[in-house]
């Protein structure tokens, strides 16, 4: 292949072609980033790209005087490409990073357009040497923006996967909310942080579930508890913490509100689910909760004392017939 270039003149022109594959390998590690939240049609071009960039890159070279201009411009094209795939995945990035990063592959686009634009009218307009400083200059920025990137690149992925693992370990993968250790460390930390006598903690948990298991099965079960999750969820604001402790069992940490204040809501939670119908399939389901309560009484309760009291309640509020919150407390509409 080296003999053949050398034959017809453009072997120094072969660089072209190991920038355009260079670049081509950044969207490759751009693809695998995304987590395949990248459109199909991008990925399709992706794989046709390689070939025939190359071939068409080679055949120019070979007959015509543009191929620098045109290997510049799909080049340019690839950044683009890098540019989309990363603005629409779904990675976990610090925002100054991301935004700096946006930046890096549409300046590189850029440069790599008006290198072609400018090689092409080099060529068109026979100019010669007038315009070699400007495509020397792009030509290092090039290599500088390759450079950044391919840096970046594998800081961004290393970044990532510790976030994956930090939220395979912290979220419960069904409900997407907090798992039991995570739920109690963050439960521990906010006691510790703040007036403990300001918090109340809510267990809570899912009425006759093991019947609707044997009855409508397994799956059906665990969409009531994604369902249920969903909703206690959606009802909370920044300042409480909602977790999952395990099976149908949730709790809920309330900080800087009344006792009152903390009953309505767990009334508000309580008449939510109830009224819930839940589709699966043919099926329909319609379930209830039980909510036990406490408070903070001392400065020195902790994840394990409310646990506790809350735990008893809950035992309370089922023995009492389900459906309902313990410790009992009028709600004035």
């Amino acid at each position: 292949m080296g003999l053949i270039f050398s034959l017809v003149g453009v072997l120094p022109d072969v660089s072209s072609v190991f920038y355009f594959i260079a670049s081509y390998l950044l969207l490759v590690g751009f693809l695998r980033l995304d987590g395949g939240s990248t459109k199909s049609n991008i990925r399709r071009w992706a794989r046709v790209i390689p070939t025939a960039g190359v071939a068409v890159i080679v055949l120019m070279a070979v007959f015509t005087q543009y191929h620098q201009a045109f290997a510049s411009a799909a080049i340019a094209v690839v950044f683009l490409l890098c540019f989309r795939v990363f603005n629409a995945s779904q990675n976990h990035v610090l925002p100054g990073l991301r935004r700096f990063f946006r930046a890096v592959l549409a300046v590189h686009a850029a440069v790599m357009a008006c290198q072609s634009v400018t090689l092409a009218y080099n060529e068109w307009a026979q100019l010669g040497s007038v315009t070699q400083s400007f495509t020397g200059g792009s030509i290092a920025a090039h290599i500088a923006l390759c450079i950044t990137t391919s840096v970046l690149l594998p800081f961004i992925l290393v970044t990532q996967q510790k976030l994956k693992w930090e939220t395979l370990a912290n979220i419960d993968e069904l409900t997407g909310i907090f798992g039991r250790r995570a739920f109690i460390r963050q439960a521990n930390e906010r006691l510790a942080k703040e007036d403990a006598m300001s918090c109340s903690l809510m267990v809570i948990d899912i009425d006759h579930f093991k019947t609707i298991n044997d009855e409508y099965g397994h799956p059906t079960g665990d969409s009531v508890l994604k369902v249920i999750a969903s909703e206690l969820h959606s009802e909370l604001d920044d300042s409480h913490i909602i977790g999952r402790l395990g099976g149908e069992e949730f709790a809920i940490l309330v900080s800087d509100e009344s006792k009152l204040e903390a009953f309505k809501l767990a009334d508000v939670l309580r008449k939510k689910i109830e009224t819930l119908e839940i589709k699966e399939g043919n099926a329909s389901v319609s379930v209830t909760i039980s909510i036990g309560m406490t408070f903070s009484t001392s400065i020195e309760d902790t994840w394990h004392s409310l646990f506790n009291r809350a735990d008893t309640e809950l035992y309370n509020a089922k023995s009492r017939g389900r459906n309902q919150i313990s410790p009992r407390l009028q709600i004035v509409a």
